[in-house]
């Protein structure tokens, strides 16, 4: 059976879950990205602890690198890390909402589907 053949209210339900795993495919993304991100900024803070407190550290602005302490660098990274730790836990909780959606979505789906003697493969 052709799409265009299906009932409105079974498209209208395929539409909406193929919208809900769309989102969470994005907000998965965007989560990975924070988290590699956190894992770069855990590594480069323990790396730049070890080192002596006199040492040249220089953070890349553009194609300008810029001279920089080691404290205001430490102070940088901790604060970059402050606000993605709060964008990973936002995107956790709106993943978490997502596959409910998603799996609540897919059940209605199924329901229509079985309701219109609709057989999926």
């Amino acid at each position: 059976m052709t799409e265009q053949k299906l009932p409105p209210e079974v498209q209208q339900a395929i539409i909406e879950y193929e919208n809900l795993r769309n989102m969470l495919a994005k907000i998965e993304a965007e989560l990975r990205l924070t988290e590699s991100e956190l894992i770069e900024i855990d590594n480069i803070l323990s790396n730049i602890k070890d080192m002596p407190d006199d040492v040249e550290l220089y953070k890349s602005i553009g194609h300008i690198l810029v001279k920089k302490s080691k404290n205001d660098v430490i102070n940088e990274l901790e604060e970059r890390k402050e606000l993605l730790q709060v964008k990973q836990q936002k995107y956790k909780n709106q993943v978490e909402i997502l596959r409910k959606q998603v799996s609540d979505s897919e059940k209605k789906l199924r329901d229509l589907l079985a309701k219109y003697g609709i057989k999926v493969a």
